[in-house]
C-alpha cells in the first residue's frame, strides 16, 4: 500500500482551489476547458470526481447561492447608487444578463472550493489516487 502525501493545511487547499489548481497538491491544469474537469489531477493523479453519487451537487449549490448573492449586492448598490433616478429599462437588461452569466463564469471556482471542502472534510484515501 502507497502512502499517502501529507495534507496540506485547509487555507491553502482552499487558496489553490480559488486559483484553479488541484487543491491536494496545487498543480495547475485541472480542466480540460472551462466548464469540464478533468478526471484526475494532472500533478498528483488524484481523482477530481471523489467517486460518490452526487459529489458536485454542493458545488452547484455554491455557485448558484453566490451568483445570487453577488447579483443582490450588486443591483442593490447600483439601484442606491442611482436612486431616485433609476434606469429602469437598463436595470433589467442588465440583470437578465447578469443572471445568465453570472453562474457560468463562477463555475470553475466553485468546482474547485467544493473539492477543497471535501478534501478538508473527508481526507484522501488509498483509493482516491
Amino acid at each position: 500500500m502507497t502512502a499517502l502525501p501529507p495534507t496540506a493545511p485547509p487555507l491553502h487547499q482552499v487558496g489553490r482551489a480559488l486559483r484553479l489548481r488541484c487543491p491536494a497538491c496545487g498543480a495547475p491544469g485541472i480542466f480540460r476547458n472551462w466548464l469540464t474537469l478533468r478526471p484526475r489531477c494532472p500533478g498528483c493523479a488524484l481523482k477530481l470526481d471523489r467517486g460518490t453519487p452526487g459529489h458536485f451537487v454542493g458545488a452547484y449549490l455554491v455557485n448558484l447561492i453566490i451568483a445570487e448573492l453577488l447579483f443582490a449586492f450588486g443591483l442593490g448598490a447600483w439601484l442606491l447608487a442611482a436612486w431616485p433616478e433609476v434606469p429602469w429599462d437598463l436595470v433589467e437588461r442588465v440583470a437578465v444578463v447578469a443572471m445568465l452569466l453570472a453562474p457560468l463564469v463562477l463555475y470553475p471556482v466553485t468546482r474547485t472550493v467544493w473539492l477543497a471542502a471535501d478534501l478538508i472534510l473527508d481526507p484522501q484515501r488509498p483509493g482516491d489516487r
